[in-house]
């Protein structure tokens, strides 16, 4: 095997890039801050262009909404579950209705707000107003959840 070194120089512990991180959604958000920073220094009329904040708010509330909706729904439902099936069902509203769906409205209630300074778009306001219902939706379940 014959490896060109000049071709993967950055893959060592040293390097700036980092192949994982473009997975996971914590260096997704460290690389899109990273950016921002960059894309504030842009003139006003390529800054004006810019909509991946809001893009990527409306995303992540809407997503957060519909999970925390349908599971909201189908608690509203009345299914007869007892003993483990209950628990499970119980345990999987909570983590997916109520944590998953509030941490995906706090980054979106974050990238909307780093749209809304950035250019205030209109997709940047729409997407704080879904990130605060979506945080709504999911502390509407634990009430649901509760009673």
């Amino acid at each position: 095997m014959n490896i060109n070194k000049e071709e993967n120089k950055d893959v060592g512990l040293n390097s700036t890039k980092d192949p994982v991180g473009k997975v996971t959604g914590f260096f997704l958000f460290k690389n899109l801050t990273t950016n921002y920073a960059s894309d504030k220094n842009l003139d006003d009329n390529e800054r004006k262009k810019i909509k991946k904040y809001g893009v990527a708010s409306f995303i992540l509330s809407l997503i957060g909404v519909l999970i925390s909706i349908s599971c909201l729904l189908s608690t509203t439902i009345g299914n007869d579950f007892v003993g483990f099936s209950y628990a499970l069902i119980l345990i999987i509203y909570i983590l997916g209705g109520v944590v998953i769906s509030l941490i995906l409205a706090i980054y979106s209630f974050i990238f909307a707000v780093m749209q809304i300074r950035l250019n205030r778009k209109a997709i940047g306001i729409i997407g704080l107003s879904l990130s605060i219902l979506s945080a709504i939706a999911s502390l509407l379940l634990v009430v649901f959840l509760i009673i």
